[in-house]
Parts: C-alpha cells; structure tokens; sequence
C-alpha cells in the first residue's frame, strides 16, 4: 500500500507542486495587491467603506462651519521688539519716533452682514432748450482757485444747451433708509444710518448727433462746462478699482459738501451780456419767451393806441379849424332858409326854403367826401352804433398787426420767483421735499449747423461699494460705485442755427462776376456786407466795422472788425431754366452759382431772390429784419443765480418780505422758499 502511494507521488509530485505554488500565488494576489482594497487617509479600504468614512467626514466638516468663528488672536506688534534689538546694539540711536502703524479694528461683524441695494428711480418730465446770446466767457482756465468772475471774463458769443430733469429725492431717502436701516435689513444690529443717508454722485448727460446720412450717431457723455470749477472732481467713476488714493471714502468726503452738490445738481450758467436774453431752467425758459413776446405785443399795441390818438387828434384840429372858417357861409345859408345860422339848427335844416336845405344837403355831402372820418364819424362815436364801429375797427386794426386787445394792463410775471423756488439751498432738505428735485445739465460744446438729442440720468453713491456686504442678488455689483437711475425719454431735436450765411444777390452776365451777401453773426447781432466774386475768387474776407454816432453815444459794443470769410470758393456760373405755373407751364432763365467749401464737394445756389427757395427767401427776410433792429447795450456781469439766492432761505425771508422789499425799491434781493 505504502509502495503505491509512494509511487503515485513520484509520479504526480510535481504537478502537486506545482498546485501549491498556484494557491499560494492567488492567496498572496487576493490579500496584498487585491484592486477592491484603496488607500485612504493611510488605511487600505473597500470601496463601501471609503464612502461611510467620507461621510463621518462630511458631517465633521458641517459641524465645524455652523459652530461660531473663533476671534483670532490680535496682532501684535513687531516694531517694540524691533526697537529693542537697536537698543541693544546702539545704545545712542533715538527710538522714541515710531513710523505710524496700521490700526487694529475688528472687521468680522461689518463683513457678516447682508444689505440689498435700493432702486434709485427715474428722471421724468425732461425737457430741453438751446440759448444764443452775448455772455461772459473765461479767458483761461477755471478751477477752484481761479473761478469764474468778471475780472477773468470778456464778452464773446455762445451757443449753449441746457437740460433739466425732475426726481424723486424723497422717495430715494425713503428706499436708501428702508435698505440700509430697515425692514429689508434681516438682523437689527446691522442697521446702519450713516449707509442710509444718499449723497449724489454724478449728473451724466448724453447726445447723439444726426449724421449727414440721415442716422444718429452713438450715444457719447457730454463733459463739463468750461465754466464748472469741479468739473475734474465730477469727472465719472464707476469702478472700485478705478478711484484715486483715499478710495470711496475719501471720494464721498469730498462730495459731501454743500456747495459741492449745489454746483452737481443745478450748476450755474454763463452771465448773459445781451439785453434781450437771460438764462432760465428750459421750462421756465419758454415761459421767459412767452413774456418777451407778450410784452413786444404790448409795446406794439401801446404804439398803434399813441398812433390812434394821434390821428383822432389831427382830425379833431381840422374840425375845429373848419368850424372857425364857416361862420359867413352858415350865416348866407341861415339867411336864405329865413333862420338862425347855427350849424345843425333851424336855420340849416327847417324852417327854410328847400334852397338852404339843398345848400345844407351839399354841404354835408361834400363834408363827408372830403373829411370821411370827421364830423360824421365824431358825431356818431357819441352814439351807441358809433362806438360799436369804432371798436370793431380798433380790434381789426389790433388783428392785423397780430396784437390782442385782451394785453391791455401790466403784464405781471412770476418767472424769477419760480426760478427761486427750485433753487437748493442751506435750508433744503432732500428727504422732506414735497414736489420733485429739479437738476441740470448744460453743454457748451455744440457747434452750429448741426442738430443734437439729449438724454439725462443721476447717480448716487453706492456706500458698500467694494465690501462683501451684499445680498446674493447683488453680489455681480460689488464693484459698482455709482448707482445710476434710468435715462429720461429722449429730448426733441435741437437744432444750432448757423453763424454766417451767403446769398447770392446778383450777377453780371458778361464778366460772370456774382455779388454775393455774406452775414455773419456777431456779438448778439447780425452783420451783413457784400463782396462781388469771379470765378476762382474766395467768397469773403475781413472788414473793419464803422461804428454809428448814435451807437457810440448810446454805449453800443460792436467788433472792431468782423471776419465774413466763409472758405468757400466761386467754382462757376451756369444758366438754368425753370418751369413754373399752374396747367400752363412757362419757362424762366436764370443763372446758378457752383461753389465749393471744400474742393471736393460742389454746391449750388440760385441768383436773385425771386429764384431762391421759400426757406433760403426766409432766412433771408429774418437776418434782414434782425440787421434793422435797434441795438442795446451789453449788461454788466451778473448772474441769475448768484450766493444771495442760495442764502435767502436761511436768512428766514419768505416771499412776502421779498415782495415787500422789491415794492419799496430796495436792491434786488434773489432768493424764494421752497
């Protein structure tokens, strides 16, 4: 039995061998390089496990970020030790100075805490207006030190636009306060009144410009007046990273000033030097037209109403002076009628024989032809038909000369006391204003011959700006510094009337020279001088002004000389046959001037007026009429508003007392209550 299990393992032994190196091989695989075993956190683990302790972990970590944040240990100073190791080394240097150190201030509430930002509103009741006029303009640069004032100033023309707004102030206290300080803060600690306090931060005004194609450009901010001395601080910036030294804080210091926002919201306008135009708000504008116009009609009136008199005061005279000359003829008359020779009694008209009524009758008659509106009409205004006639023929007159009977009296206006009472003072508060903030913005870089809209919002300073202090939903404007309120509705199109014209008023056939009349604006009045042109000749040049007697005496300021160069050249004159009429077309020679301004592109222009277009004839007809008109002195410097209208309200004068004051001619005292 032995001897065959001997054999058999003699025969089989080494396939056993080799059987056991097999297991001990996949025992060794399955225990130390088994690929369901993964190392983690220094153990091997299964797949199943790994999860349970990645959870264990995950619930650790929770616990630790709903636990309160421990108050890390306070910074200590180096610079003590710093000074010990010299005291230690050199015993003579002085230690005692210390270079400023940063101060130690426990942040972690103010970045704990959550605000939502306000909607700050929208601009309504836009409106838009454009000035030309003689004003004062500086000579250099003004800033705060060098401001704007008569010493620093000279009569120039200028074109400016200004544009004003209206906005809720009040209701912008009343959203900032609810954010910043009430039920929209989530805890009571966060509360903060100094963050719910608004401060303006910028008044941005937009234009675009119609192009020569018929389309706007885009929409591009309008800077600052030259005459602004904050226009460098008022220069817009939105973002954190953007702001200079001093950062926010610094930059809402520097416009919490009283005058700061004051020359923001409602900043001045040029002193107007021309006698018949003052600057106004665009709303109170129109209305400072209106009276112009009005009080030019009232003058037109009082003059037609002098005219009346003086005519009715001719008639009368002849009247009485023929009444002196009758005295015989009334007599022969009376006595062939057998009665007295009173004008107009028995003798004249009863009583008598039929040859003194006939000789009455012929009288009358040829009274009547020869003084038309004498002793007829005189004697009939006495009665209730006359006056009648009268006046129909007055409010007729009064009509066509454009004038309403209805102007008689003093025109009253109420146009400065408006403008006072929008005006911010010391006394005005934003969060208790009862009618809406009235702000401007004005452009003094318009150019003539173009046309420009508008639009207009306000920015207010953001006061978490650059803080984690921000609700989720306004995390994306961490960055944000000024928060801005929508555009207003886009202005109506204003247009800048041009600053010289050209007309070509004749022409001399053979020698092909045209006689061209430039006009050309200057210091508050149109100016005009004709120059004869030839072909290849520039249009205009230089002229020196002669100044009337009478403009001297009455102190008028003229340019010494007046420049009607308009860069534009005679190209050629060519004939031309328009068609005119009705059913019947006839044909009508004339010649055409070509001109160019600037050697590329060649314009035309009809010679004679009769052959010009209705809106060239009526440019004409209005510079013409503008040319005619009397000319006033420039007035001295001074503004509408000046620091004695933003002072009035804080002097305690209300509008009794400064109607009272104006009524006993006292000087002029500016100023309103809100």
């Amino acid at each position: 039995m032995l001897s065959k299990i001997s054999e058999f393992f003699e025969l089989h032994i080494e396939k056993i061998v080799l059987a056991v190196v097999g297991l001990v091989c996949l025992v060794i695989l399955f225990i130390y390089i088994s690929p369901n075993k993964v190392e983690y956190d220094g153990d091997k683990l299964s797949p199943s496990r790994i999860d349970i302790e990645i959870n264990k972990e995950a619930e650790l970590l929770k616990q630790k970020l709903n636990k309160p944040a421990k108050r890390p240990e306070p910074y200590e100073p180096c610079l003590p030790r710093f000074a010990s190791m010299f005291d230690s080394a050199i015993s003579n240097i002085d230690v005692r100075l210390y270079p400023p150190q940063p101060s130690i201030s426990s942040l972690e509430a103010t970045f704990a805490r959550e605000y939502e930002l306000p909607f700050i509103g929208e601009v309504n009741e836009v409106a838009v207006e454009h000035i030309r006029a003689v004003a004062y303009v500086p000579i250099g640069s003004v800033n705060e030190q060098n401001l704007y004032k008569k010493g620093s100033s000279e009569p120039n023309d200028i074109d400016f636009v200004t544009v004003e707004g209206k906005f809720d102030s009040a209701q912008l206290y009343e959203r900032f306060n609810n954010c910043f300080a009430g039920e929209a803060v989530k805890k009571e600690e966060w509360y903060d009144p100094c963050l719910a306090r608004p401060l303006f931060a910028a008044v941005q005004l937009q234009r675009q410009e119609l192009n020569f194609d018929g389309t706007w450009s885009d929409w591009v901010n309008v800077p600052r007046t030259r005459i602004d001395p904050h226009r460098n601080i008022f220069k817009v910036i939105e973002k954190v990273q953007d702001l200079p030294p001093g950062g926010l804080t610094v930059r809402m210091l520097q416009f919490d000033r009283l005058e700061v926002q004051i020359n923001l919201l409602q900043p001045g306008a040029y002193s107007i030097a021309s006698a018949e135009e003052q600057w106004y708000p665009p709303t109170i504008h129109k209305k400072y037209l209106e009276q112009q116009r009005q009080e030019e009609l009232e003058a037109r009136r009082e003059a037609l109403e002098k005219a009346r008199e003086e005519r009715e005061k001719e008639l009368q005279e002849r009247l009485d002076e023929r009444r002196t000359a009758r005295p015989d003829t009334r007599a022969r008359t009376g006595g062939l009628g057998g009665g007295s020779g009173e004008y107009g009694t028995e003798g004249l008209y009863g009583g008598g024989s039929r040859t003194g009524s006939r000789v009455a009758s012929r009288s009358s008659r040829s009274d009547r032809e020869r003084y038309p509106s004498s002793t007829t009409s005189t004697r009939r205004s006495r009665t209730a038909r006359g006056r009648v006639t009268d006046e129909r023929q007055r409010e007729e007159e009064l009509a066509a000369m454009g004038v309403r009977d209805t102007l008689r009296g003093p025109l009253e206006s109420d146009i400065d006391s408006e403008l006072y009472a929008l005006l911010i003072t010391p006394s005005t508060e934003f969060a208790k204003m009862r009618e809406p903030l009235v702000f401007w913005a004005h452009d003094d870089t318009v150019e003539p011959n173009k046309k420009y809209q508008y639009r207009i919002r306000l920015g207010v300073f953001n006061p978490i700006a650059g803080t984690n202090q921000f609700s989720e939903q306004d995390k994306y404007r961490k960055n944000d510094v000024i928060l801005w309120s929508d555009f207003s509705n886009v202005t109506p199109v204003i247009e800048i009337p041009g600053k010289t014209y050209l007309f070509a008023n004749d022409i001399q056939e053979a020698a092909k020279t045209v006689t061209v009349e430039v006009c050309k604006y200057a210091l508050g009045y149109w100016h005009s001088e004709k120059f004869p042109v030839r072909q290849g000749e520039v249009i205009g040049k230089v002229k020196r002004v002669e100044l009337n007697p009478e403009d001297e005496q009455s102190g008028i300021t003229v340019p010494e000389t007046i420049d009607y160069g308009t860069g534009a050249v005679l190209v050629d004159v060519t004939p031309v046959t328009n068609w005119s009429g009705g059913k019947k077309l006839a044909a009508r020679d004339c010649y055409d001037m070509l001109y160019s301004s600037d050697g590329i592109h060649i314009e035309r222009m009809p010679i004679r007026a009769m052959n010009w277009s209705r809106e060239l004839q009526a440019a004409f007809g209005d510079i013409q009429k503008s040319i005619k008109q009397k000319k006033q002195p420039l007035r001295d410097w001074g503004s509408i508003i000046d620091e004695s209208t933003r002072q009035i309200s804080e002097t305690g004068y209300g509008r009794e007392r400064y109607d009272e004051l104006t009524r006993r001619g006292s000087t002029r005292i500016t100023g309103g209550r809100r």
